[in-house]
């Protein structure tokens, strides 16, 4: 049998092992591969070379008279600063757990050749207090997205947490089946994973975090078809930071120095009106909740609302609710 994978441990042995700053040498190859079980003679291994190279391998050879003939993979599929990309993107992802991360990054590290994985490793600082915890979410993740192909209902426990800051499951007492739901699609928003899913329960399409859900039961149930008028990329823009409410029509007046938070938060389609020296006006389809009023709270004296009226006084009831409970004695 070792025989029979000897090209296949070359192959390994060769992008492990080798790069264009770190070719390896007939005798090492032959090492390793006695070491495997399947010892290897020169001209085998000239053979073995040139079978790899003329499948489209990028395999170097390096011939000089006098010396060992020496051989480098120089077969990346990814380049360094693309896994420098996607190690900082693991690491940042809140949704990954913190042990998850780094197997992640270290599988990453390895796809990279020897002459540049010391070099590799995580530029992004970021505080592991706001990682996910739990440990199961890429199983729940791949559960939710099989059953979304298989066109099926799902049923989970979802988990908050208690005054031991520990994760339980919500009300408790009551069986896992309270939480039935149609999976429709997975969100990445603002590092974190979330479904989108009809709950049996509440009648209604609802956003779920995935590391708070336990790993979900696939159910022999079909899905509950999506809304006629459903549409999940209208429904992330219009589901403000995930939190649902009413969609309104919203006019926000902004002075300049925050047009770059606003085109952030609602893309570069906003459309921007009554430019005057220091102010702008824009409109946006907004899922008005105490969300978004807080999201504006946040550039006071830079941003406020300017119609429709019943939103604009129900932020103003949403900021003197809040100065109201600031002043009370607790």
């Amino acid at each position: 049998m070792a025989t029979k994978n000897r090209i296949v441990y070359l192959m390994e042995y060769l992008q492990e092992n080798s790069d264009e700053n770190h070719p390896v040498t007939t005798a090492q190859i032959r090492d390793e591969m006695a070491r495997k079980g399947c010892p290897i003679i020169i001209s085998t291994l000239r053979d073995d070379i040139e079978s790899l190279r003329n499948a489209g391998y990028d395999i170097q050879v390096n011939e000089t008279e006098g010396l060992s003939t020496t051989y480098s993979w120089l077969e990346r599929k990814w380049d360094v600063p693309e896994l420098q990309i996607l190690i900082d993107a693991v690491c940042s992802a809140q949704f990954i757990p913190k042990q998850k991360s780094r197997e992640l990054i270290k599988k990453l590290i390895s796809m990279a050749g020897p002459s540049h994985r010391d070099t590799l490793e995580p530029r992004i600082l970021i505080s592991e207090h706001i990682k996910a915890k739990n440990k199961d979410m890429i199983y729940t993740v791949q559960a939710v997205q099989k059953a979304i192909k298989k066109d099926k209902k799902i049923t989970f426990k979802y988990l908050q947490y208690n005054f031991s800051k520990e994760q339980v499951p919500k009300h408790q007492g009551t069986p896992a089946e309270d939480y039935i739901v149609s999976p429709y699609a997975t969100v990445w928003n603002n590092d974190r994973y979330y479904l989108v899913g009809y709950s049996d329960s509440r009648q209604d399409v609802i956003t779920y975090r995935i590391d708070r859900m336990k790993v979900p039961r696939q159910l022999s149930q079909k899905r509950v078809p999506e809304p006629a008028d459903f549409n999940i990329r209208d429904y992330v823009d219009k589901v403000f930071w995930m939190f649902k409410g009413p969609v309104d029509e919203v006019t926000l007046r902004c002075s300049h120095g925050i047009l770059d938070q606003a085109i952030d938060r609602f893309g570069e389609g906003i459309e921007i009106q009554n430019i005057t020296e220091d102010e702008f006006d824009f409109t946006v389809p907004v899922a008005v909740s105490g969300t978004f009023f807080a999201w504006v709270f946040q550039f006071t004296g830079q941003m406020k609302i300017l119609a429709p009226a019943p939103i604009k006084e129900a932020y103003s009831d949403f900021l003197k609710k809040a100065l109201k409970l600031n002043k009370e004695k607790i």
